[in-house]
């Protein structure tokens, strides 16, 4: 509500042209316009005496009351009415005009009002942002870093400030490497929060695996699938989990969903896709994933990618983007070649998530 106007007599209404407004009420007593200011106080309350100018004061003390005069001459003690709280006395010629101008005055104010609390916010949202992807890229892993014979680097470009892409890698059991790309359905920051979750499965791998899932990697995903499942937070993911036991050289494979595929680069410098198949993770209560086992020669390597990387491709079919990533991918072993190769600049980013992961075997 914007004016409340208080007339009680029967006269010709000064007040008549902006009683159009729908930000404008017509009360005709102070009963009712208390009534009306229990529900919403308003900005602005027009009276038509001194009388109705008092009372609505006591009603309510900072409502600015506005007391409008019929005539020059009605004998209103402007001193008085002034101390008693009232604004502004209009006269009748000009009470339309100032009614409007007032108006629309505070309607400009509200919306200069609500502006600035919106770049409040928008501030504030981007402080916690920074913040949090402060956080988020925190919990990664060196890049790169040795474990054993094996090199790992990642990179990941989120498509906002915070990435539902999360890369990890660490060794485990003394014998065996495991390494991560996931991909949480969305991107921003519901996203980015299950990658902490993710952050404290890799921890909780390390602690309390079990033998058989050092044979089975699908086993861990399996885990992964019923703690998100219990968390309830209405999210899957998909993830590309490499294992590799470092004494014989051996790659297991398993995949939740992930696209594209994790390429393979032979010694020399061939490139293929392994395939593999299995449901996101957090999804459906029943799942199995059957890993697909390969050796990594010296020399080899592994490069996975999220599916943020197609939407940046120029190529139109999905065969000519394999394609190109295959190209790509047998580039080398620095991401930066491999960015080149995909076209990317420096600081890119796409519509969605962006991530890489490469696992070279040295030689």
């Amino acid at each position: 509500m914007g004016f409340l106007i208080i007339h009680s007599d029967q006269t010709p209404n000064p007040l008549q042209p902006v009683l159009n407004s729908a930000d404008v009420r017509w009360v005709a007593s102070v009963a009712a316009a208390q009534q009306a200011c229990s529900v919403d106080r308003g900005d602005l309350v027009i009276a038509a005496n001194l009388s109705q100018a008092d009372e609505i004061r006591r009603l309510d003390p900072l409502i600015d009351v506005v007391l409008a005069v019929p005539a020059q001459d009605s004998g209103i003690d402007a001193k008085a009415a002034l101390r008693a709280g009232v604004a502004d006395i209009w006269g009748p010629e000009d009470v339309g005009s100032r009614a409007a101008t007032a108006l629309m005055g505070r309607v400009q104010a509200r919306q200069q009002a609500i502006r600035d609390r919106m770049r409040r916010y928008e501030s504030e949202v981007r402080r916690d942002q920074r913040n949090g992807r402060y956080v988020q890229f925190g919990m990664l892993p060196p890049n790169p870093m040795m474990i054993g014979d094996y090199a790992l680097r990642h990179r990941i470009v989120p498509s906002a400030e915070l990435s539902g892409d999360f890369v990890d890698y660490f060794q485990l059991a003394q014998q065996y490497l495991v390494a991560y790309v996931a991909d949480v359905a969305g991107h921003g920051a519901s996203s980015a929060f299950v990658t902490v979750l993710l952050k404290n499965f890799s921890r909780r791998i390390r602690r309390e695996y079990r033998v058989d899932m050092l044979q089975n990697p699908g086993l861990i995903l399996a885990w992964l699938n019923r703690e998100l499942l219990e968390q309830k937070i209405d999210k899957h993911v998909t993830m590309a989990l490499l294992l590799i036991d470092l004494r014989t050289d051996t790659l297991l494979h398993a995949n939740a969903g992930h696209y594209p595929q994790v390429i393979k680069v032979e010694e020399t410098g061939q490139a293929h896709f392994l395939e593999a198949s299995g449901k996101p993770v957090g999804l459906f209560p029943e799942v199995a994933y059957t890993p697909v086992s390969a050796h990594l020669s010296p020399g080899s390597r592994l490069v996975v990618f999220s599916d943020g990387v197609l939407e940046l491709l120029p190529e139109e079919s999905l065969a000519g983007k394999e394609q190109r990533l295959l190209a790509a991918a047998k580039t080398g072993d620095r991401i930066d070649d491999v960015w080149s190769a995909l076209g990317f600049t420096a600081g890119m980013q796409g519509p969605d998530d962006i991530s890489c992961l490469i696992v070279s075997r040295e030689p």
